[in-house]
């Protein structure tokens, strides 16, 4: 292995460590990114429409999400940091 290198926590590919995020390589990063958006939205919806049940759903979703991908949204409050 070149030193300097490393593997990507998800896909396993190859990259240099300043590109790496959280030992993600800049794609898988992204696509988690996207995920957490997606979930944000939907608890944002579930929000505005009132419907608690739905929003408690999708906020446990996003806490999971977190905590199995150790990745979270950026301006999450600090009580929901996993």
């Amino acid at each position: 292995m070149n030193m300097g290198y490393k593997a990507c926590r998800s896909c396993g590919s190859l990259h240099n460590c300043a590109d790496l995020i959280s030992g993600l390589c800049p794609e898988c990063a992204r696509e988690r990114a996207r995920v957490l958006a997606s979930y944000q939205r939907e608890y944002q919806k579930a929000v505005d429409a009132g419907d608690f049940n739905a929003s408690q759903e999708v906020s446990e979703l996003i806490m999971d999400y977190q905590q199995s991908e150790q990745v979270r949204l950026q301006a999450v409050a600090l009580r929901y940091r996993v």
